[in-house]
């Protein structure tokens, strides 16, 4: 098999470039002994993987070909990263590149069945077979988010700060539940009370979206993420790397037009639900056993 062919990647996925991406990226990081990694790439020694890695991650988003050869090392740096605690980083993979373990396994599946050609040297080109898995949350880069983080604060005025109640001017209609009798109770009582608040706004946001739209979630501070409802509520094993009651920072649901969502106040202790919808949906909910704060109707 010639390593040296042209192959062409034109048929992933944006989310599977950048999923390919963020895990050759993982590999410019210098701690912990992975020679037998950069030996299982190709490479020498491991500084020549990591002097390599920034032209990997460039091919990924380059609209041409590239080698077999550098294929096969997008793809198994990738594996390897994730899945791999003596080879890589598994561990720090999800607070390094914003994807869940779940929503890693799906996507990366989906590149695997498509690539497998290539890798094994009977094919040229990715064939597409149906559409592309879809992650139940995809990670925003980091050094992107201002498109959204910029409108949210000249629409809601927000202003950040412990002492600062309420941190955004809350829409019309509103209600901003208070979340106290939560944040009082033991760990597992915490723990027990952010998760039905979780659930209830995911019964809401399913019954007020269309099957198939998603919503950006800001988390102060933290990664951004896009998130659709419809396909996590579908998943078994539920985990939300952004979590709708703030456990440390502001946390914002909201939809394209930000006129629906949710904004976590951490300090405040409270939950503003936005958006004549969800107001009407998540409100009569979460009422039932948490006192209410604020009301604009």
């Amino acid at each position: 098999m010639d390593m040296d062919t042209a192959v062409d990647l034109a048929g992933l996925a944006p989310v599977e470039r950048k999923l390919l991406r963020l895990g050759v990226m993982e590999w410019e990081r210098t701690e912990g002994d992975r020679d037998d990694t950069a030996r299982l790439l190709g490479y020498d020694s491991r500084s020549r993987l990591r002097s390599d890695v920034q032209r990997l991650a460039d091919l990924v988003d380059a609209p041409g070909p590239m080698t077999r050869r550098d294929c096969r090392r997008l793809l198994l740096a990738t594996e390897l990263a994730f899945a791999s605690e003596t080879l890589g980083w598994a561990r720090d993979w999800e607070a390094d590149t914003g994807f869940t373990d779940r929503d890693t396994s799906t996507v990366l599946r989906g590149i695997q069945e498509k690539l497998a050609g290539i890798i094994h040297g009977s094919a040229e080109r990715v064939f597409v077979v149906g559409p592309p898995a879809q992650p139940a949350w995809e990670p925003i880069p980091m050094d992107a988010d201002d498109i959204y983080w910029e409108p949210f604060h000249q629409r809601f005025d927000f202003r950040p700060g412990m002492r600062s109640w309420p941190a955004i001017n809350e829409p019309v209609p509103s209600v901003t539940i208070d979340l106290a009798p939560i944040f009082a109770g033991s760990h597992p009582e915490f723990s027990a009370g952010a998760s039905a608040v979780g659930h209830l706004a995911l019964v809401a946001f399913a019954r007020v979206l269309e099957p198939g739209t998603s919503v950006v979630v800001l988390d102060w501070q933290h990664q951004t993420y896009r998130f659709w409802p419809h396909l996590f509520a579908c998943q078994p094993d539920q985990r939300w790397p952004t979590p709708v009651v703030p456990n440390g920072d502001y946390s914002v649901f909201l939809t394209e037009d930000m006129r629906t969502g949710t904004f976590g106040h951490p300090w405040e202790q409270t939950l503003c639900v936005f958006g004549d919808r969800l107001v009407s949906a998540l409100t009569p909910m979460l009422t039932s056993w948490l006192p209410v704060k604020r009301s604009s109707r």
